[in-house]
C-alpha cells in the first residue's frame, strides 16, 4: 500500500472517529478513554469525572425530594444530578468564604455601591429590594 493510500485511509478513519465522538455524550467518551489508559494515569480535576475518582456514599434525604430527583433524571442520572448540586453548593460556599476574607481585609462594601449594583442587576425591580 502506498504512502498516499495510507494517508487517505487514516484521514477517513480520523473523520469517522470524529463523527462517532461527536455523536456520543461527553461523559461517556471520557469514561471510555479513561478505561483504555494505563492505571498509572491520574486525571486532574478539570477532567469532568469528579477528579478521576468516584466514591459511593449513602445520604439520607426526604422521600419526596428523592422522588423528585428520580422523576427529573430517571434511574441512571440520580448520582450525576446530586453530584452537580453538591458541586454548585460547595462553589457557593467557597465564594462566601472569599467574600468574608475580602470584607475582613478591605472592609464592607459601602451601601451606595451595593445599591448601584442592585439597580444594574438584570431582574432588579423597584420596591422588591432584598
Amino acid at each position: 500500500m502506498s504512502g498516499a493510500s495510507k494517508r487517505e485511509l487514516l484521514g477517513a478513519l480520523e473523520e469517522a472517529l470524529r463523527q462517532a465522538l461527536a455523536s456520543a455524550p461527553h461523559d461517556q467518551v471520557l469514561k471510555c478513554i479513561v478505561t483504555a489508559l494505563p492505571v498509572e494515569v491520574v486525571l486532574d480535576d478539570s477532567a469532568g469525572l469528579h477528579g478521576g475518582k468516584v466514591r459511593k456514599v449513602s445520604v439520607s434525604m426526604p422521600e419526596e425530594l428523592a422522588n423528585a430527583v428520580r422523576a427529573r433524571t430517571g434511574e441512571g442520572g440520580f448520582s450525576r444530578y446530586i453530584t452537580k448540586a453538591v458541586d454548585r453548593e460547595i462553589k457557593h460556599d467557597f465564594l462566601g468564604d472569599l467574600l468574608d476574607e475580602l470584607e475582613a481585609e478591605y472592609g464592607p462594601v459601602p451601601e451606595e455601591i451595593r445599591e448601584q449594583t442592585r439597580r444594574m442587576w438584570p431582574n432588579f425591580e423597584e420596591g422588591n429590594e432584598q
